[in-house]
């Protein structure tokens, strides 16, 4: 990667920001990152507070569907994470999911067409195979979506495929599992539920909680883009997953036991209107160019919970605005 000029979408994101911690980490002098991200959450903004000072680093807000007023245009790679990303949120307003993940795929695939970037990844989601109750996803099946939001991911893919034939562009798309780690925003399953018990409130679960989601550290994402940059073949897919499958309601007792609480803290709630049973990719072509994932649900659970309890201040605004949106989560607006 010596001398790669790179632009990350997305980068003060979930996964965008780990990301960009793993490239400065191992390769902060061999690349310069250009980063852009609307920053409409307060983690975002906290993120983004991190990079203020860093050197072969240069960060404007701007939301992807702008990222044609962006001066720099001379870009060897392109890394999209730029997306909304929560089911939930997805319900009760398509039309944003629509606006960020289709839209602004299409005119960031404008940009890199435009400016001849030969390299561009994209990171789209196992949730666009829709549930799979015993089998294993992989790579050319049908896409199945149930959601807005998996349908909007589904929609980009699309998208890319057309700039593939269309306009002979190089794209790699990654469908990862569900991920977990350090800076998820507390919207999703883990901070969320350790949010609400260090406030004490209760987990809250989804009908019977034996819904079933393929857990992917988000540090081993990052390692499989990484390899997927350097050994994937050029227009491929590569589902990322771990092999590590649990329920949220074995996800909500790792939880309880990290805080020394017992089950009673649970609550089971009405249902997500289409939720999904089970996701579940094998990612074999991608352990066939060199990918082992490094991390285990058991041992990391117990270290996720103690960076939350440690970075209250980090997620404790953008929660508070969680538990208002929640109230008419499944209601389309």
């Amino acid at each position: 990667m010596n001398n790669m000029n790179v632009l990350v979408t997305g980068c003060f994101g979930f996964i965008g920001y780990n990301f960009l911690n793993y490239l400065t980490k191992n390769f902060s002098e061999d690349i310069n990152i250009t980063g852009i991200d609307s920053l409409i959450t307060n983690t975002s903004k906290l993120n983004q507070i991190e990079y203020e000072d860093s050197k072969n680093f240069k960060f404007f807000q701007l939301d992807i569907n702008d990222v044609s007023s962006l001066e720099k245009k001379d870009f060897d790679l392109i890394i999209n994470f730029a997306a909304e990303s929560h089911v939930d949120n997805s319900i009760s307003d398509p039309n944003k999911f629509i606006r960020s993940n289709v839209m602004g795929t299409n005119e960031l695939l404008k940009f890199a067409y435009k400016n001849q970037i030969q390299s561009f990844i994209h990171i789209s989601t196992d949730e666009v195979y829709g549930s799979n109750p015993n089998g294993f996803s992989v790579e050319g099946d049908v896409l199945d979506p149930s959601s807005p939001y998996s349908a909007s991911k589904a929609s980009a893919e699309m998208i890319c495929n057309a700039f593939v034939k269309t306009y002979d562009m190089k794209i790699k798309i990654c469908r990862p599992a569900n991920n977990y780690g350090n800076y998820q925003q507390p919207e999703k399953l883990i901070p969320y539920t350790v949010a609400n018990l260090l406030s004490g409130k209760n987990i809250e679960l989804y009908g019977d909680g034996k819904n079933i989601r393929h857990w992917l550290h988000v540090e081993d994402t990052c390692l499989a883009i990484m390899t997927i940059l350097k050994n994937g073949e050029s227009n491929s897919i590569y589902n990322i997953g771990s092999d590590e499958y649990f329920n949220n309601l074995e996800i909500a007792n790792m939880i309880l036991d990290a805080l020394e609480l017992d089950s009673n803290k649970i609550t089971f709630v009405e249902d997500r209107p289409g939720h999904d049973f089970r996701y579940a990719v094998n990612f074999d072509e991608l352990k066939n160019i060199g990918f082992v994932p490094q991390k285990n649900v058991s041992t990391e659970i117990s270290n996720i919970v103690q960076w939350y309890k440690e970075n209250r201040a980090w997620w404790e605004e953008d929660y508070l605005k969680v538990l208002e949106n929640r109230l008419n989560r499944t209601k389309l607006n």
